[in-house]
């Protein structure tokens, strides 16, 4: 019995440790506070842009230089007019698209737009996450236009390397997610998740996305109690199992010296 107890309490250790509740990064955002739509000013809540240019659209080989970061304009007038606050389906939504005022695109460049929320990791955030949204689609993209939701690990450092480069398209609408595992030796790594287009000849590459998280994956289905309340989670249930081990391995022992 002593020795089923303790392989119990080495198996919710490890189930802890593993578990998401350690993992400390936990963003969201609906877009409904934000003031809709002022015209020239920075969206606010962290949102950040930035421009890649490249040449021979669409394939989009070689590099020609970029621009940022700087916050996100929420704006679609030129110069500089990447995304703003829309009326989406459900409500406000974030439009991203183009930067139209970039003159790469008469030039039939790439024009690569970034629109992302970024953090440098610790050991802390060491965890497994999901990087959720949903997708609204408000008008066809062009050809060769490209749509996405990305997360990124980044070297913060020249030549700033691309460690982790994870896509969802977002030609289609819908709910999209990104899975990832952050280790603890990704400390130092600046971490950006959010949405991004590629295009050119000012085609059309507007996208509306509502309902952003990232935060922490579910281990599991939770179990369900006997009452109507919250679900018991599995990593609390995990440790109840290890404590009623050890009170019958306590109860055996004080049994056997009667």
């Amino acid at each position: 019995m002593k020795r089923l107890a303790r392989n119990i309490l080495i198996l919710l250790a490890a189930a802890l440790v593993s578990s998401p509740a350690f993992a400390t990064i936990n963003f969201s955002d609906d877009f409904e506070s934000y003031t809709f739509p002022p015209d020239g000013n920075p969206i606010g809540g962290g949102w950040t842009w930035f421009l890649n240019a490249y040449p021979n659209f669409p394939t989009c080989d070689g590099y020609i230089g970029n621009y940022g970061p700087l916050p996100a304009p929420n704006d679609n007038t030129d110069p500089y007019g990447v995304s703003n606050i829309g009326e989406g389906d459900t409500g406000q939504a974030l439009n991203v698209f183009s930067d139209y005022g970039s003159p790469d695109h008469p030039l039939g460049n790439c024009v690569e737009i970034n629109v992302f929320q970024e953090r440098t990791l610790t050991a802390l955030d060491a965890g497994s996450y999901l990087f959720k949204f949903d997708t609204q689609v408000t008008d066809a993209l062009g050809a060769g236009v490209q749509t996405y939701g990305f997360i990124k690990l980044i070297n913060p450092n020249p030549p700033y390397d691309t460690f982790v480069f994870l896509k969802a398209p977002t030609e289609t609408g819908g709910a999209k997610s990104i899975p990832i595992d952050l280790a603890a030796d990704a400390a130092g790594l600046l971490l950006q998740w959010g949405f991004a287009n590629v295009a050119s000849n000012y085609l059309p590459s507007g996208r509306f996305y509502d309902n952003v998280e990232f935060s922490p994956a579910p281990v599991g289905p939770p179990i369900r109690p006997l009452y109507e309340g919250v679900p018991i989670p599995l990593w609390a249930f995990l440790g109840m199992g290890g404590l009623i081990a050890l009170f019958g391995a306590s109860r055996l022992r004080s049994s056997r010296k009667l």
